[in-house]
């Protein structure tokens, strides 16, 4: 296969091996951009839940000491433990779960939810609200005058219980915000995965501009003038002869018109 046939091939074969392996890069670019976004989404979705899954431990805490301290329910006594404890397990488990950038953060939290439960432990061993309700006297925290529990929950436990809430809501906002480099990768993975196209796209231009050139050169500029001077030659018996010139194909196309139209004797 030699000239202009093998040029068009090798032209339209290079088209096509470019545009394979731009979309090939692409697509592993793409594939690579899906992973690490599904990545970014389940992290994100996975601390939102243990932030959510502390919050409610805590509330629960919150619930129970309620309960107990101001409506003096005392089958909460043990809720109190049991929910206490439940919310340190959901601290350990999201502090297993998070980055190790976050550990001072968690060690904050064990710090107020320590000073939480010592709070209501002291509350529960000094059993002031069962005192309470048997001789309606709580001398045993050194008061006076009867164990309003709402004070105690007001002055004691509430601080206590906002400290560590706050502390959650930090542990998850410090979350969120180790995401953020990641996001950022994401934008530069873009860019990596649009540019082998917008490359490709660019050599293609170039490469059909230059396939435009050629077949207006080589073929529809040396047909244009053979078919005039052809004509010429037949109706005013002119000489054969084109100014363009010719190549490959076209060139023994010129070479055996020439010879057939300026010596007609060789027909016979």
């Amino acid at each position: 296969m030699t000239g202009i046939r093998k040029r068009v091939t090798i032209g339209f074969l290079s088209i096509v091996v470019l545009l394979f392996f731009s979309g090939l890069v692409s697509l592993y670019e793409l594939n690579h951009m899906s992973t690490d976004i599904e990545s970014i989404l389940a992290s994100n979705k996975r601390s939102i839940e243990l932030s959510e899954t502390m919050l409610d431990a805590i509330r629960a805490n919150d619930r129970a000491v309620v309960n107990y301290a101001i409506l003096r329910d005392t089958i909460y006594a043990d809720s109190c433990r049991v929910t206490a404890e439940a919310f340190r397990a959901k601290i350990a488990q999201a502090r297993g779960e998070s980055n190790k950038s976050a550990a001072s953060l968690f060690d904050s939290l064990d710090s107020y939810a320590a000073n939480m439960d010592e709070a209501v432990e002291q509350l529960l061993m000094s059993r002031t609200v069962e005192h309470q309700i048997e001789l309606a006297m709580a001398d045993t925290l050194g008061l006076y005058t009867s164990f309003d529990g709402r004070q105690w929950y007001d002055k004691t436990y509430l601080p206590a219980y906002n400290t560590t809430s706050n502390s959650i809501m930090r542990v998850m906002s410090d979350a969120q915000t180790s995401l953020t480099p990641r996001a950022e990768r994401l934008s530069r993975n873009a860019y990596r995965a649009v540019t082998p196209v917008f490359i490709s796209l660019v050599v293609m231009i170039a490469i059909l501009l230059m396939f435009y050139y050629f077949i207006v050169v080589a073929v529809i500029k040396p047909i244009l003038e053979m078919n005039s001077s052809l004509g010429d030659s037949i109706r005013y018996k002119i000489p054969f002869g084109i100014k363009a010139e010719c190549r490959d194909e076209m060139k023994e196309l010129q070479e055996k018109i020439e010879s057939v139209m300026n010596n007609p004797k060789s027909q016979k």
